[in-house]
């Protein structure tokens, strides 16, 4: 075949591709030319084609959705998860670029990228009607270097984890890390998508975590179902199923006790006694459980099935790559009337999904119970944070032998490793440094990374399974009044971490360590403040830990949504009537 070339850059013209028949020509272009299975473009997406002046085709672009979950892109770009769920629509993904075979040129695929860029948000504002400010691609470092996208001004910012989402729910590996690109469509992009108020040009809109699960992932009503029921079969009018739904609806509406509970479930519409199999009587009319019946089934249900039926449901909508902190937290209520409830909890950083929890043992430690959390759930591939109590080399060793790395702080308890974090120069040794400052709620608070790679010569110092690098974090806060610093305070922690150089320097490493405390931001200080969960003495038997294991639920179902900032936002909407039907879906 005759290679052909082009004059210049203005004998290329980029357009969309509109007409029925065009398209159909380009899919089947693309089918028969790119190295990758083409079968289609779903969702909103836009066909770019170049055309010489002649109006022969000379390459073809497509553009779709973004990516919903990418930690380097999203630690890159610093929004937040829920910035993240209202703005997705504002990022483009370059699906393909492909050069027809006879047009070979220097320089022709970097031209026909950046005539391409220069006109899309004005075609997704046409078609969609809302423009798109950033743009992004992933390239197989096994088979190309990106040179055309790096020609054309785009920034690599990190590296896929090796994963693709399938048809049904879920993720599948597929063992190709890709090279992840980004490039601004606007001067200021990475500013406007952090911004706290969203543009009203926008036509901003709100995405679920999990995109659209499709008839094939379980309800949450079908895995409450798996639990055991504990009562006997005579006179029982109500399934434990429907019984647990009520009760996880109700905390999503802001009844939070058990007398609250049972006050939810008497206001309950015939239509939604329907929707969670309530007993029906000969009449037809549908019943709501008592009081009696909420005491009795959240007092006496198995906690372990329960946490596992919970925990089976949350596990398909976790991120195989997210990174996951588990900390430990004691209902206080429940020591004087119940049976005493400590729990060990996993949280993933970004999404504040609750993964599962297990109860501590009675005169133990929380030690055992995060080994035994661990054991119970998917890890390979992701990162796991823990605070010093669980630097351990068994817990350390159980997280390698599970596919994982971690991210341990060191402290006391562990003196000999504190003593050879302390011992090394850290200024002359470290092999980078990052550093933040933040300004907030009347302080400014500035964090300093350094980290020192742990390799051969490092052989008897810092005696952990997998360590790769140790990191050194100090924290200064300054105090504001009327604009003046009226105090300062300032802590140094030390930790270790198997995790690679090449997968994180100390960015990375400061923003994981940063993020662990997640778990208490997001879901401890929520069931204490919110839920007033340590205050309530009303536990008896099982039932604080039962509704423990339901507001959990509850929380990562707001979580899910992602459009609520604050709980008792997402309580007042689910509250009203306007939310029935959303109620019913999210939880029956």
């Amino acid at each position: 075949m005759m290679r052909k070339n082009i004059r210049g850059p203005d004998d290329i013209a980029v357009r969309p591709v509109l007409d029925p028949a065009e398209r159909d020509r380009w899919d089947e272009t693309m089918r028969k030319h790119h190295y990758l299975e083409f079968r289609g473009m779903v969702g909103e997406a836009v066909r770019h084609v170049a055309v010489a002046p002649d109006g022969e085709w000379l390459a073809l672009l497509g553009w779709k959705a973004a990516a919903w979950r990418l930690r380097a892109r999203d630690r890159w770009i610093g929004w937040t998860p829920e910035q993240r769920g209202r703005r997705l629509h504002l990022v483009a993904n370059n699906a393909r670029l492909l050069i027809l075979p006879p047009w070979r040129q220097r320089n022709l695929a970097s031209r026909i990228l950046s005539l391409s860029t220069q006109r899309l948000s004005a075609d997704f504002q046409a078609a969609y009607g809302h423009p798109v400010l950033m743009a992004e691609t992933f390239v197989d470092p096994d088979r190309f270097e990106g040179t055309c996208y790096q020609a054309a001004s785009w920034r690599a910012v990190g590296f896929t984890k090796g994963f693709e989402r399938i048809s049904g729910g879920g993720y599948r590996e597929h063992g190709t890390s890709r090279k992840i690109l980004m490039f601004e469509l606007e001067e200021d992009a990475r500013k406007q998508l952090c911004m706290l108020s969203d543009n009203k040009l926008w036509n901003c809109k709100t995405l679920n975590v999990n995109e659209i699960p499709d008839h094939r992932m379980g309800s949450l009503y079908e895995y409450l179902s798996t639990v055991p029921d504990f009562r006997s079969c005579r006179g029982q009018r109500y399934q434990l199923a429907t019984v647990l739904a009520i009760a996880i609806a109700a905390q999503l509406c802001g009844f939070f006790s058990l007398t609250a509970i049972a006050d939810f479930s008497g206001k309950l519409k015939q239509s939604q006694l329907a929707e969670v199999r309530s007993w029906m009587k000969g009449d037809g009319i549908r019943t709501a459980p008592s009081y009696s019946t909420f005491h009795r089934v959240l007092s006496n249900v198995d906690p372990e099935a329960l946490d596992k039926a919970l925990h089976d449901w949350s596990a398909q909508y976790q991120d195989p790559n997210g990174i996951i902190g588990f900390d430990g937290k004691a209902v206080r209520g429940a020591s004087r009337q119940g049976d005493g409830c400590h729990l060990v909890g996993a949280v993933e950083h970004e999404t504040g999904l609750i993964c599962g929890q297990v109860k501590v043992a009675d005169k133990s430690n929380e030690i055992p119970a995060a080994r035994k959390l661990l054991r119970s759930m998917q890890l390979s591939g992701r990162i796991v944070t823990a605070d010093a109590m669980h630097t351990q080399v068994e817990t350390t060793q159980l997280i390698l032998d599970r596919g994982a790395d971690y991210l341990m702080v060191v402290k006391g308890n562990q003196k000999t490793i504190l003593d050879d974090l302390k011992a090394i120069d850290w200024n002359d040794q470290a092999v980078g440094k990052s550093e933040t400052m933040e300004k907030t709620h009347g302080r400014i608070d500035t964090r300093s990374c350094l980290v020192v790679e742990l390799d051969k010569t490092w052989d008897g110092y810092v005696e952990l399974p997998g360590r790769r690098q140790a990191f050194r974090i100090e924290r200064a806060r300054q105090k504001l009044r009327k604009g003046k610093i009226v105090g300062t305070t300032s802590e140094i922690a030390y930790g270790v971490t198997s995790i690679p150089p090449s997968c994180g320097g100390p960015a990375e490493i400061l923003d994981i360590a940063r993020r662990h405390w997640e778990i208490e931001n997001r879901v401890h200080h929520v069931r204490d403040m919110t839920y007033d969960e340590d205050r309530r003495r009303n536990y008896v038997g099982g039932s604080a830990r039962a509704l423990a294991s339901i507001r959990n639920a509850a929380i990562s179902i707001v979580r899910l949504r992602g459009r609520f900032d604050y709980l008792p936002q997402a309580h007042r909407h689910y509250d009203s009537r306007q939310a029935v039907r959303e109620l019913n879906t999210e939880v029956f």
